[in-house]
């Protein structure tokens, strides 16, 4: 009678099988980390498309005039405060697309505030609600790559920018009795697929992911169309002896060195900061500042001299960049 015996790993063999898993894993796990991130961006690309129907939605409610940046006052001249439907004062450019999800920020926690409105997006509560004043309840101008609460549903210091010096400034930098550009037409953007509408956006005040991300600046200062600073001034971020970087909020390219931009015309994909015009500290040919790390994209005015790579030719809406062009005919 035959007997079956059963015949054990060696610890050698047993090694070389985990050796051989191990090698697997290693090649495998930056696969699917690769993948993780490209399903990621392809939420936020499909995101920033549903965000440019929405504008589409807005231009069409609204004589195809743009939305405005940040609704302070009801003319620039007026003492009185704007509120928007929901009593918010100040309303950021979120609250002006509309959406079947609900209201961008919950307003029921303001209420009790009665009579004085609810509250601008910079009031906070006391107890557990003390960030809740800018903290949006849908999921609508969300990205996945942002998955630190902090900036993932803060309407402030979220994922997107708007190009608002071209398209909605409203602000009275330049003269208090007028907007600085608004109310922009749709008549006036002759090229809507070469124009930056809204798009992944660094924040000021830091190297990575901060402060001020609803505004998105383009490669220089767009002096043409009466924006006379960047976001927040330096003094308000970082104090008066901080450089102007530091005020400035240009794309963030999170996706593997890509940041997904929607156009005017509501196509949307994924482009990298050299594609869309900015200057990169330390790249060959372009500026480079000392003390700055590699990579770090830079604010850059009208130049009057030397070298001039930062291009405002994706945000003008005309397709081109006409400062641009006689800074490079003249040599710059």
């Amino acid at each position: 009678m035959n007997t079956v015996r059963c015949r054990a790993f060696t610890i050698i063999e047993l090694l070389a099988s985990m050796a051989i898993l191990a090698l697997l894993m290693a090649i495998l796990l930056p696969s699917l980390s690769a993948s993780r991130q490209q399903a990621k961006a392809s939420v936020c690309l499909s995101t920033l498309k549903g965000i440019g129907t929405s504008v589409q939605v807005y231009l069409n409610e609204n004589n195809d005039r743009f939305l405005p940046f940040r609704q302070s006052k009801i003319s620039p001249e007026s003492t009185e405060m704007y509120l928007n439907h929901v009593k918010r004062q100040k309303p950021r450019w979120q609250w002006f697309i509309e959406t079947d999800m609900g209201y961008v920020i919950d307003p029921k926690p303001f209420e009790r505030l009665g009579a004085r409105g609810f509250g601008d997006d910079g009031l906070f509560l006391s107890g557990d609600s003390a960030d809740i004043g800018r903290r949006m309840s849908i999921d609508l101008f969300t990205c996945p790559s942002l998955s630190d609460p902090k900036y993932s549903h803060d309407i402030r210091d979220g994922a997107y920018g708007y190009n608002y010096q071209y398209l909605g400034n409203t602000r009275t930098d330049t003269d208090p009795t007028r907007w600085d550009n608004f109310a922009v037409g749709l008549h006036q953007i002759k090229n809507t697929a070469q124009t930056v509408l809204i798009a992944d956006s660094r924040g000021t005040a830091t190297r990575k992911h901060g402060q001020h991300s609803y505004s998105l600046h383009p490669p220089r200062l767009a002096t043409e169309a009466d924006a006379m600073r960047f976001g927040p001034g330096a003094s308000y971020v970082v104090g008066m002896d901080q450089p102007e970087f530091r005020a400035y909020s240009p794309v963030e390219a999170r996706h593997r060195g890509r940041c997904n931009t929607v156009f005017v015309d509501s196509h949307a994909e994924a482009m990298t900061p050299l594609e869309l015009g900015y200057e990169i500290n330390g790249l060959e040919g372009h500026l480079t500042v000392p003390d700055l790390p590699n990579g770090l994209t830079l604010p850059r005015h009208d130049a009057t001299s030397g070298p001039f790579k930062a291009t405002n030719k994706f945000f003008t809406g005309l397709g081109r960049d006409p400062i641009w062009e006689a800074a490079n005919r003249t040599g710059g």
